[in-house]
């Protein structure tokens, strides 16, 4: 079946309707560039130049919404905060998963990625931008706390398992000694037992002995 890679399980719904989120907002970005903006404000314009595969009912939607005073001032708020974001995601569409993947396999032991490792790989760009110097300091410091709070959490989790173990062959002492103290104590009321039945026996075989013994003239 040529589309049988998009036969997928129930479980990856919210996956597929955050693809098709993202996708339909990067086509919608493109149309508004190309065929919105570009005209100024002309609406015949627009729609002798719009997209081919958009109804033009559909697209006079779009163009009336696009037309509201209140999401023009909307997207102007949106254009000048990205501006101030110093270094965007550059990755594009493609899944933080698969990057995870790509810098776990070129590690020797491969270990997962931090988030200041991922951080740096989403946010070089492909035409050879790299990282401030400021912003490279900072992904350092992440980086040398991140690894003295692994030693330090590899110290406390030794330090649990032996406290761990300690208390583990204390208990198993503990179990021994009652359960030796039991056996004791077991031992000496069978042993009482014993002394008991012997005492009687020793009653019977008396008294059996003085009746068969012969009475003296």
């Amino acid at each position: 079946m040529p589309y049988s890679k998009f036969i997928l399980p129930k479980s990856s719904k919210l996956w597929v309707m955050t693809s098709v989120q993202g996708a339909w907002k990067r086509y919608k970005t493109r149309i508004k560039k190309k065929h919105f903006e570009l005209y100024s404000g002309n609406i015949e314009d627009m729609l002798v130049n719009r997209p081919l595969e958009i109804p033009e009912i559909q697209f006079r939607k779009l163009i009336a919404y696009w037309s509201i005073p209140t999401v023009k001032a909307m997207c102007v708020i949106n254009f000048e905060n990205r501006k101030k974001q110093q270094w965007r995601h550059k990755m594009g569409p493609i899944n933080l998963a698969r990057v995870r993947v790509d810098l776990r396999e070129k590690k020797e032991n491969k270990e997962e990625p931090n988030q200041a490792e991922i951080f740096v790989a989403t946010r070089n760009g492909l035409k050879g931008k790299t990282l401030d110097v400021e912003t490279q300091a900072v992904i350092k410091l992440e980086k040398l706390l991140l690894m003295h709070f692994k030693k330090f959490l590899v110290k406390r989790i030794q330090e649990e398992t032996v406290t761990k173990t300690s208390l583990k062959k204390n208990k198993e002492i503990d179990e021994i000694k009652k359960q030796s103290e039991e056996k004791v104590t077991a031992l000496k009321t069978e042993l009482d037992d014993h002394k008991q039945r012997l005492q009687g026996l020793e009653d019977i075989v008396k008294l059996m002995l003085q009746q068969t013994s012969p009475v003296s003239e």
